[in-house]
């Protein structure tokens, strides 16, 4: 950067330069200095009724070389054009890029301040959920639905049917999994295909899937995590016939996809770079609600935590049209992290929706919080730790 540009950190460094100024005075002795000065020959009015403010002359002082240390080296300078660094310009704009290319939601009709860990109905009015199941480097999958615009959609698949298989293959590839804090898992080594309610997987002969037990299972949890829509998955060789992989051998039967109804209870996890997520655990699945909402009270290990503070309790009530969570204590959610809090509340309500029913908390200090009306039932989600996608 040339001597004629000024730019904040050397504004900052300058104004740390500047003396202090100390008055050691009493405030008796400034009294005092005030009833002899011969301009005051009335008395002071209350600064409301004031017109013009009469600034200290200590704060003058200080207002006006704050001033010249900003000023003078502008007027001393021949030129009179500010330009700014090439190299700035072009690290912004990448940075401004990056961001619209992909970054966690906030939605345009929800609260900022606060990430949400669900996705509801009215978030995909205009826009399309894309499910997926991405690997951590813990040898588990983290469900993720990424919302991208109808437009978007209308440009890039034209006249296909939109459906998840359609949107996998057009934007699987276009995730960078690395710098969401997930390892390079997608797209699969695969022919990804559909047939009415059945999607076909043909995986190619150099795949890797079958090195290990490990890997055969984040394989099924993924395509379970991604494949909303379709009733079963049949995993097949290149050229369509059975495939053998080496730690189950010949698969002739189809998968049955749960999809959203995939009855799993949700807990916290945590990546590396402190981003949390809500994730099943490891796709474990029950067979009441019951019994997965009473079951988020327990760490299952040490990979997920429970959602539910440990001083915080509740019992479940089936009114069959609707689950009644009711909290043995009257619950305060400003006594808790407002991360924690949002954890809590739609860790229940993605956990009640994956039984695809819908829950009414009861027994709450606050009638509403973050958008939530708590004096009638909550909405019931249809993703998981939502992220926007907008593509180029």
């Amino acid at each position: 950067m040339s001597d004629d540009n000024w730019n904040e950190k050397k504004i900052v460094e300058t104004l740390r330069q500047i003396p202090k100024i100390s008055d050691h005075r009493s405030k008796e002795d400034v009294l005092q200095r005030l009833k002899n000065d011969p301009r005051l020959n009335k008395e002071v009015q209350p600064a409301k009724e004031s017109k013009k403010v009469k600034w200290p002359p200590i704060i003058a002082t200080v207002a006006a070389i704050l001033l010249l240390s900003i000023l003078v080296p502008s007027f001393m300078k021949q030129s009179t054009q500010v330009t700014m660094d090439k190299a700035s310009v072009d690290q912004s704009d990448h940075s401004v890029q990056e961001a619209m290319s992909l970054e966690i939601s906030p939605f345009s009709n929800r609260m900022m301040s606060i990430p949400h860990y669900a996705v509801y109905p009215n978030d995909i009015i205009d826009q399309t959920a894309f499910h997926i199941g991405l690997a951590t480097d813990r040898a588990t999958i983290i469900p993720v639905t990424f919302l991208i615009p109808d437009e978007q959609i209308k440009q890039n698949l034209a006249e296909q049917q939109i459906d998840s298989v359609a949107l996998y293959n057009a934007y699987a590839d276009k995730i960078d999994e690395e710098s969401l804090g997930f390892s390079n898992y997608h797209p699969f080594d695969a022919t990804i295909s559909s047939n009415e309610k059945q999607v076909l997987m043909k995986f190619s002969a150099t795949h890797s899937y079958d090195k290990a037990s490990a890997t055969l299972e984040m394989l099924n949890q993924s395509v379970q995590d991604t494949f909303y829509g379709f009733d079963e998955i049949k995993f097949l060789q290149e050229d369509g016939s059975a495939i053998t992989f080496d730690q189950v051998g010949e698969l002739s039967e189809s998968i049955s996809l749960k999809g959203a109804t995939s009855h799993q209870a949700y807990y916290r996890f945590m990546q590396e770079n402190g981003e949390q997520f809500l994730s099943s655990n490891f796709g474990e699945s029950f067979d009441t609600v019951e019994e997965a909402l009473m079951q988020m009270k327990e760490n299952p290990n040490d990979i997920y935590s429970s959602v539910i503070p440990e001083d915080v309790d509740f019992t479940v009530k089936d009114d069959t049209d609707l689950l009644h969570v009711e909290f043995t204590k009257s619950l305060d959610l400003e006594t808790l992290q407002a991360d924690e809090a949002m954890q809590l509340i739609e860790g229940l309500l993605l956990t009640a929706a994956s039984f695809d029913r819908q829950i009414q908390l009861d027994h709450m200090m606050q009638k509403e919080w973050n958008g939530f009306d708590f004096t009638k039932p909550l909405p019931k989600p249809v993703g998981v730790n939502p992220k926007i996608l907008i593509l180029e």
